[in-house]
């Protein structure tokens, strides 16, 4: 009979049910550098590619859109950068190691929106490549596009975080040529792209949708961190984190925007113009959407997996990827018809929840805790300080959301002119909070045992 300790040795390929368990210190051996393909061929994907669509669709100017990719990129790459770091720090996945700071219970809630999280980029990757590979392979139906993608991405995640490790090396060399020669071709027809004639060029509404959403891009990978980290040892994990996702997701996205403004017209579907405008390579760019999809994809469901089982959910491995994987299959076919309104407002309204939880756990880990010991035996159902720091922070931000039609809240309308900037606040007001009501939570604490 295999002991724990054994089974967290073989869990690529066993795994069992290793959720609540942090891997050795000793272990925790990989090099860092793993974490740069890794978060390389995960960003270098078609949702990166689709977010620079956004500004050229909003008509905002090419010096404005770069301005606003490049400062989403680095903000968003940041966070999640510090949230790899964390891994190292604990051996535990992300929702795990994030108990500490909200304790077991409100934790099974967090890791509930996680799993949320991780099936909405599931859905949205699926729609993308199957786009790409409808057009590649001549299948006359996405409903089959979608299905045959999910059943390679499952086959991928299910085998393990060491072969997801090996297929994102390959995939960072792979999409890295591809998307070179997407952005090459688009450079010999830099003519086209200074004739771009956009309506806007300030700070308004589009510069603001366009920096919120490559923001939350990136950032949104920041819940899935640890859950590959954890191997790793710590030295250098937050820069080659930082650089392989932040390098890969603006490049991506200029490649999107060239192709956008390269179309004349874009026709919702990023697949279409790719091959449009590539021409007689067109097939290149196609394979360089499903690919990236199936790389972004292999992390989303195996991080979906998890997010379930940290719920504390009964359930073997082999069942919590079939759940995820096949609710992304109906949601990727209900949504395929309408994606760019789909995507905008799940990129708006599903991502709230992450920035006040990052505000949180980095004040948790780099400001209150700075040491490696987290012992989760000794975690309190609630922890009061993270809890009310986060929904102060959310509600606090309501009135700078503005997810479109769903809700305009009164500051981002009246002063904001609809630009939404509910994450940022969102996050600095959590940041801020959580290690002032923990010391007055624990002062309290103290003067009533003194009593």
């Amino acid at each position: 009979m295999k002991t724990e300790h054994s089974f967290v040795n073989s869990s690529d390929h066993t795994f069992k049910e290793y959720e609540n368990i942090a891997i050795p210190e000793s272990e925790r051996n990989h090099k860092s550098s793993e974490l740069f393909t890794l978060w390389f061929a995960t960003n270098l994907t078609i949702g990166d590619f689709a977010i620079g669509f956004i500004p050229i669709l909003l008509n905002l100017s090419l010096e404005m859109t770069v301005l606003a990719l490049i400062t989403g990129n680095v903000f968003g790459a940041i966070l999640l950068a510090y949230m790899s770091k964390t891994g190292p720090f604990t051996g535990l996945p992300q929702m795990i190691a994030g108990r500490r700071a909200f304790g077991n219970r409100f934790g099974i809630f967090m890791s509930g929106l996680q799993w949320l999280n991780t099936l909405g980029w599931l859905t949205v990757n699926l729609v993308l490549a199957a786009f790409a590979f409808t057009l590649a392979f001549h299948i006359p139906y996405y409903e089959v596009s979608i299905i045959l993608l999910a059943i390679i991405i499952f086959m991928i995640s299910f085998s393990g975080r060491k072969l997801i490790s090996y297929f994102e090396k390959i995939m960072s060399v792979v999409l890295g040529i591809m998307f070179s020669f997407i952005i090459i071709s688009s450079l010999f027809k830099i003519s086209y792209i200074y004739a771009y004639k956009p309506v806007y060029y300030g700070f308004g509404a589009a510069f603001g949708i366009t920096l919120a959403t490559s923001f939350s891009y990136i950032m949104s990978w920041g819940p899935y961190a640890a859950d590959y980290s954890r191997y790793n040892k710590e030295k250098n994990a937050f820069i080659y984190t930082f650089s392989g996702g932040l390098i890969a997701s603006l490049w991506a996205e200029i490649a999107g925007v060239f192709i956008a403004i390269l179309s004349f017209n874009p026709s919702g579907n990023p697949a279409i113009d790719l091959k449009s405008v590539l021409g007689p390579y067109g097939i290149v760019g196609l394979f360089a959407i499903f690919l990236g999809g199936i790389a972004a994809n292999a992390i989303n469901l195996y991080s979906n997996s998890v997010s379930l089982k940290t719920t504390g959910i009964k359930m073997k491995r082999f069942n919590t990827v079939m759940i995820g994987i096949v609710v992304s299959i109906i949601l990727a076919i209900i949504t395929y018809s309408k994606f760019y309104s789909f995507y905008e407002d799940f990129l708006f309204i599903l991502d709230y929840w992450i920035t006040p939880w990052i505000g949180i756990m980095i004040a948790d880990f780099f400001i209150i805790n700075r040491h490696r010991e987290f012992d989760t035996k000794k975690i309190s159902g609630f922890n009061k300080s993270g809890i009310f720091s986060y929904f102060i922070a959310l509600l606090i931000s309501i009135p700078f959301m503005d997810p479109g039609v769903i809700y305009e809240g009164i500051i981002s309308k009246l002063y904001l002119g609809g630009v939404d900037i509910s994450y940022y606040v969102s996050f600095i007001i959590a940041l801020v909070l959580y290690p002032l009501i923990k010391k007055i939570i624990n002062k309290r604490t103290i003067t009533n045992n003194v009593k």
